[in-house]
């Protein structure tokens, strides 16, 4: 059972998640290929959040804020600015924003190597900008992490590992 098998059985889907992507246009836009376990975690589960608190960004999403596409140059230019106090992982340019959480944080791919996707794993910068958290984990590793609270990212609230497993569909 893989990662998103797993998750299914934790949080239902929708009934219908959302409508097959094109997704050479997106990568086009991004300049970049991305993850399959993305693309199958979008797929599947469309526009919405795990405990009410964690947004995988989609591709031509309603809200501006959860469009992967309009979302990476001003995540970028965010985690250049903050490169002056709190040194990234690595260049900004080797950052793929993928998530944002309710409070602001921030949640990105470390694009390395540039050339395999399927090999990149999550890291989070919290909302003070001061800190980034590593996940040697793909994205729907770290979702199913977080929603079985086998990981704790500094910078979450608290209570979130109190909180069930949960995905509410984006209205």
């Amino acid at each position: 059972m893989n990662d998103l098998d797993r998750l299914q059985r934790l949080c239902s889907p929708p009934e219908q998640g959302q409508s097959p992507c094109e997704w050479t246009t997106v990568e086009y836009a991004l300049g970049t290929q991305l993850p399959r376990d993305y693309k199958e975690l979008v797929e599947r589960y469309g526009a919405g959040s795990f405990k009410d608190f964690l947004s995988v960004l989609q591709p031509h999403a309603a809200h501006e804020a959860l469009d992967i596409v309009k979302v990476t140059p001003s995540a970028r230019s965010a985690v250049a600015e903050i490169s002056q106090w709190a040194e990234p992982p690595c260049p900004p340019r080797m950052l793929q924003p993928v998530a944002v959480t309710s409070n602001g944080d921030d949640i990105f791919w470390l694009m390395d190597p540039p050339e395999d996707p399927d090999s990149w794993k999550v890291t989070v910068n919290d909302m003070d900008g001061d800190g980034w958290f590593l996940f040697d984990g793909r994205v729907t590793a770290f979702v199913l992490s977080f929603c079985t609270n086998e990981v704790s990212v500094p910078g979450f609230p608290d209570d979130l590992q109190g909180k069930p497993a949960s995905f509410t569909p984006a209205p």
